[in-house]
């Protein structure tokens, strides 16, 4: 779903009185889209909550998103999670934005 129409939902939610927290993995439409609260993990789109078969690193993630719930002071604030998709290879970056990503 796109992240502005997440965002609409979750002010439309907010004004009703119900709480929301977003997880969005491409930090600059998030920002854009403005929900009331959200986390960033700067994975590869499509993976928000975590790596694919990796159930420990889907908890812990899941379990560190809620656990920033404290740290929201102020409306549109965006906390980042720690997590990094392969450790010591931030080169995954680079090849989804390489005009030929479709070759790797």
């Amino acid at each position: 779903m796109c992240h502005q129409t997440v965002s609409l939902v979750a002010r439309h939610l907010e004004e009703n009185g119900l709480p929301t927290l977003a997880m969005c993995s491409a930090r600059d439409i998030l920002a854009a889209a403005n929900p009331p609260r959200a986390v960033f993990l700067n994975y590869p789109l499509g993976n928000t909550t975590g790596r694919p078969d990796d159930p420990e690193n889907q908890r812990q993630v899941l379990r560190d998103a809620l656990a920033a719930w404290p740290r929201f002071d102020k409306p549109g604030q965006i906390v980042d999670l720690p997590y990094r998709w392969i450790d010591g290879d931030d080169g995954w970056m680079e090849r989804v934005f390489d005009k030929d990503y479709d070759k790797y």
